[in-house]
């Protein structure tokens, strides 16, 4: 999803190890002071014993700036509610993650597709990417018009010289993702862009369907390890394009995700427990995408497919 800006390139010499939390409090706690008699309301989440990171600090500074002053910028003065802005960090799979979320005018799909563009519709944005790529992180969005947007920032955790790191171990069956197969279906081009980000990263050969009806012919022409499916698209939803997989390519019928941006009710939770597909909410890490992803592949293993 992201594209290359256009930046500086990062000086290793001028990296070092900081803890994103002290620097986010400071980042928060003065925005916060500027608008303490306005309309938006800060909160922030902050995991303990976050592992540190090792960049260059300005930089770090700059795109932690950028992204909560963007959310700033979403809610304006017009919004009719009152604005709210929260900031999180969490770590996963050696990750540090910042999610800038606030619930503001949102982002327009047309946006959405290129929204870290350098001729997008936010030059900083692209800058912030170009500058994260070079510390091997990475940036990345969800928005949902008129509701608000979720802006994600990811970086390798610094790892101590003399510290183990975590490995896959010999022998092990957890699936690896290196030459599957999979066919993305979504009707946001963002999202299927983001995961097919992440999917190429981890060796996979993806295709891409923006409908329903995309999707049944491409299942027609091709196999496919993996079908990931948004649950709602205007042509034909997530649960019908699944009956039909269940009737006309039986095969692949236990290797489904399903992607939501909605909270399950009753229904949909009885229609995924009926058919055993997992489920995972947008906005998800990419760690929990991969991890969703080789937990429906294990599954399948074991069932003999």
């Amino acid at each position: 999803m992201t594209k290359e800006g256009t930046a500086l390139a990062s000086d290793p010499a001028r990296r070092t190890t900081l803890n994103l939390n002290n620097l986010l409090l400071g980042i928060v706690q003065s925005r916060a002071c500027r608008y303490s008699a306005c309309h938006i309301e800060f909160t922030v989440d902050l995991a303990e014993d976050l592992p540190n990171v090792s960049v260059e600090p300005d930089q770090l500074e700059h795109v932690l700036f950028t992204l909560i002053t963007n959310a700033e910028n979403a809610i304006g003065q017009d919004l009719g509610r009152p604005g709210q802005i929260q900031v999180t960090t969490a770590v996963e799979a050696g990750r540090v993650h910042v999610t800038v979320t606030d619930n503001g005018r949102g982002i327009h799909w047309l946006d959405m597709a290129r929204i870290f563009d350098h001729h997008g519709p936010n030059v900083q944005l692209s800058i912030c990417v170009a500058m994260m790529k070079e510390h091997g992180g990475d940036l990345y969005a969800w928005s949902r018009y008129g509701k608000g947007s979720a802006f994600t920032l990811e970086l390798p955790a610094h790892v101590e010289i003399g510290q183990q790191q975590i490995r896959r171990p010999q022998g092990s069956t957890r699936p690896t993702l290196e030459g599957k197969r999979i066919l993305v279906v979504d009707d946001e081009i963002h999202v299927t862009a983001l995961i097919f980000d992440v999917l190429a990263l981890e060796g996979a050969n993806i295709d891409l369907a923006n409908s329903g009806l995309q999707a049944i012919e491409q299942i027609k022409n091709k196999q496919y390890d993996l079908l990931i499916c948004d649950q709602r698209m205007p042509d034909l939803t997530g649960e019908r394009l699944y009956r039909w997989v269940e009737s006309v390519a039986p095969e692949l019928r236990d290797r489904v995700l399903f992607v939501t941006g909605d909270v399950p009710v009753d229904e949909t939770k009885h229609s995924l427990m009926q058919t055993g597909v997992r489920c995972i909410r947008k906005p998800f890490r990419t760690a929990e995408l991969v991890e969703a992803i080789e937990q429906v592949l294990s599954q399948s293993q074991r069932l003999g497919f």
